[in-house]
């Protein structure tokens, strides 16, 4: 027995209904009285957090202007390169396409 495109069209809505359902997360829930973390792990958080950031503080250094002008140099040169080679693998590509069709005979 062939379905009616009506109990179709009610399925697939049935389907979508329950998969927007699904995919959007619930919105917050009233905020609990209870703290949830304990001060000592506040504490002990805080102190490996600077020590981290003490351990970062030559990376964050500021850097030499010279060094800085170089790897912007470096990266524009790498850009253009890579732009370059893609156009030249292009070229060529089209050029064993022109050949193969005899084009040039």
């Amino acid at each position: 027995m062939a379905r009616t495109p009506i109990l179709s069209a009610l399925a697939a809505l049935a389907l979508v209904a329950f998969g927007l359902n699904c995919t959007f997360v619930s919105g917050p829930r009233v905020a609990e009285t209870q703290p949830l973390v304990s001060q000592s792990f506040l504490a002990t958080a805080a102190s490996s957090s600077v020590a981290a950031l003490a351990a970062a503080a030559p990376a964050l250094a500021e850097e030499d202007p010279a060094e800085e002008y170089n790897r912007k140099v470096l990266t524009g040169a790498s850009y253009v390169l890579i732009l370059a080679f893609f156009l030249l693998g292009l070229i060529v590509a089209q050029a064993r396409k022109v050949v193969e069709n005899k084009w040039l005979n």
